[in-house]
């Protein structure tokens, strides 16, 4: 019996969906006992698939293999409960079975360097998505958190070619304005954003323009709504603020282009002392230093709830907790 305090259809309907988090971080020295707990907590929310961040660019190529390997020993440890996955015929028959469906993902270029044959290496591995540039500068382009954003480099139009040749999906969370303006144009595949929020709502260097949000609903990629606090705005991680931020989108493009990705970071104390020692990828100003709250996955039920209150057809709300995310990635997975 379901202990998520929502009425009876609502909850019928959130068993019936296919629900699907696009981000959450492998934080660098997190105690695993808090991860595989997180795990059990998603799947009893309802949560069906979860994409796991196992590297960034703060991470050199060999510890990028080296997090693949021992993520994919942990998990088979815990077989019973989770199971990765490489396809959307995986993620449907793992939900079938009762069991939670695990991606991989990076979160940044630099585990490729400067050769792409690795981008066909890691994909068979089983990363599934590469986030672009994540905060600063590297090879493929600019950061958020630049002064300057000079837009994609002539290397990183080789990459993006590359990914959309082995099915890669390319995300632009975390990355500039004008490069991921310059990404969307190049990628012959649907580009997303795997965790991001609208600036409209919340004017921080992390958040996506509407013009942006445009730009990837003409591209029909998808945005994943992040569940941080400062990005929410003011610290607010209650079901209705975070439902703001899907309304947001879903009214100016469509229900149809917006996700969940929640980006949500299980151990918060390791993640800030980590973030305190990179000040160039996490500047004071962004506020990733404080007292950061989070939306909870107890809270997943709820949001489904809000968005049927708020008069969103049953089939649009199952779009937005996770068939948006099965559309895109079937169309640009191999």
């Amino acid at each position: 019996m379901d202990s998520w305090n929502i009425s009876g259809p609502d909850a019928k309907l959130h068993r019936e969906a296919l629900v699907m988090d696009m981000t959450m971080p492998m934080v660098p020295g997190g105690k695993f006992s808090r991860f595989f707990s997180t795990l059990d907590t998603m799947h009893a929310n309802g949560v069906d698939f979860v994409t796991l961040t196992l590297a960034s660019d703060f991470t050199p190529t060999r510890q990028a293999k080296g997090n693949i390997n021992l993520i994919r020993l942990l998990l088979l440890l815990k077989t019973g409960r989770v199971r990765l996955v490489k396809s959307v015929a995986d993620i449907r028959q793992t939900a079938r079975d009762g069991k939670l469906a695990v991606g991989l993902h990076f979160q940044g270029t630099t585990p490729v360097g400067q050769d792409l044959s690795l981008v066909s290496y890691f994909y068979k591995r089983g990363i599934r998505h590469m986030l672009i540039a994540y905060n600063a500068r590297n090879l493929v382009g600019y950061g958020c958190h630049e002064a300057e954003d000079q837009g994609l480099t002539a290397f990183g139009r080789d990459l993006i070619h590359e990914m959309n040749r082995v099915g890669m999906l390319v995300d632009v969370a975390h990355t500039g304005y004008r490069t991921a303006m310059d990404i969307i144009e190049t990628s012959s595949a649907p580009v997303v954003i795997s965790h991001c929020n609208p600036w409209e709502l919340v004017h921080h260097p992390r958040c996506i323009k509407n013009d942006q949000i445009r730009a990837i609903a003409a591209n029909k990629g998808v945005m994943g709504i992040t569940g941080y606090g400062v990005f929410l705005g003011d610290n607010d991680v209650s079901t209705e603020r975070y439902v703001q931020h899907i309304d947001h989108i879903a009214q100016l493009v469509g229900p149809e282009y917006v996700g969940i990705g929640l980006d949500y970071v299980y151990d918060m104390e390791t993640f800030t002392n980590f973030a305190r020692s990179q000040p160039d990828k996490y500047p004071e100003e962004g506020g990733y230093l404080g007292n950061v709250r989070q939306v909870e996955y107890p809270q997943i039920p709820q949001v489904t709830e809000a968005l049927l209150k708020r008069g969103y057809p049953g089939e649009a709300v199952k779009g937005i907790l996770g068939g948006n995310w099965l559309r895109v990635l079937g169309q640009v997975w191999k």
